[in-house]
């Protein structure tokens, strides 16, 4: 669509690539080139035993807290039908509406989930978490995630225990992808979802000082604030949240804006 301010327009997606794949169909459909180069993989966790033992006990909390989509995908295949149908009577809890949404597709209701936003920030200030004493929690994340959810949870009362369904690693790319492009001028803009994913692209590339001038396409505020401490000078348009809508809806904002 020539009239799609996104037309001709080369962006870089970092998702991982088993959810990149509609994020890049949507560029494509608006006639965008989309590159991927996945900074992030994730992985089922190393030590399931330790999952599964702790899912063995889902009937001993009052709610269960999942972080993401992806602890949605790994957390319940860990589950039998059984377990699954005992999850499914408890109180649930999503960090935001697309983890919901996963949820709802496996057959699980999420009550508790931020009416707009995807962080902890978010879900905790919801009226229903405020005062837990005596709740016992089970957060559902992957490994080496943030520890506000759980201290703020404790701190108001609740017991509170994790199981790790999955992990994070950083993928094998060839930085040489990105370079052409960017020798040639065809690397207009860089979608990152994640300040983790921002800090392994710097890495995956080894710091080059060119990479921090590429304009860049952020899922949140706080994104755009680690791309600035890292010493990105380029032009950042931030989205409401990393989802596809919201990035797509910035990315075509900052094109009109800052039309080629």
């Amino acid at each position: 669509m020539p009239d799609d301010p996104l037309h001709g327009l080369t962006v870089v997606v970092t998702r991982p690539a088993h959810q990149a794949a509609q994020f890049c169909q949507q560029l494509q459909q608006a006639g965008a080139n989309p590159l991927p180069f996945p900074v992030i993989a994730v992985e089922s966790c190393v030590d399931e035993t330790k999952a599964r033992v702790t899912l063995d006990k889902l009937d001993t909390y009052d709610t269960v807290i999942f972080i993401s989509s992806n602890a949605v995908k790994y957390g319940l295949t860990l589950l039998d039908a059984t377990q699954k149908a005992v999850l499914q009577a408890k109180q649930i809890g999503a960090i935001g509406k697309q983890t919901a949404a996963s949820l709802h597709k496996q057959g699980c209701h999420a009550t508790l989930v931020p009416d707009s936003g995807f962080t902890s920030e978010d879900f905790l200030a919801l009226p229903a978490v405020q005062q837990l004493a005596g709740r016992h929690i089970l957060i559902v994340r992957g490994e080496g995630g943030r520890e506000l959810l759980a201290d703020t949870l404790r701190e108001r009362g609740a017991v509170v225990d994790y199981v790790d369904v999955y992990r994070r690693v950083r993928p094998k790319n060839d930085p040489m992808v990105l370079k052409q492009h960017h020798e040639r001028r065809q690397l207009d803009i860089i979608a990152v979802t994640s300040g983790e994913g921002l800090l392994n692209l710097l890495d995956l590339l080894d710091y080059p000082e060119w990479i921090k001038t590429v304009p860049l396409l952020a899922g949140s505020q706080r994104i755009a604030a680690t791309a600035r401490q890292a010493g990105f000078t380029g032009a950042i348009a931030i989205a409401d949240n990393p989802g596809d809508e919201a990035m797509l809806v910035a990315l075509r904002q900052w094109a009109q804006e800052f039309p080629r």
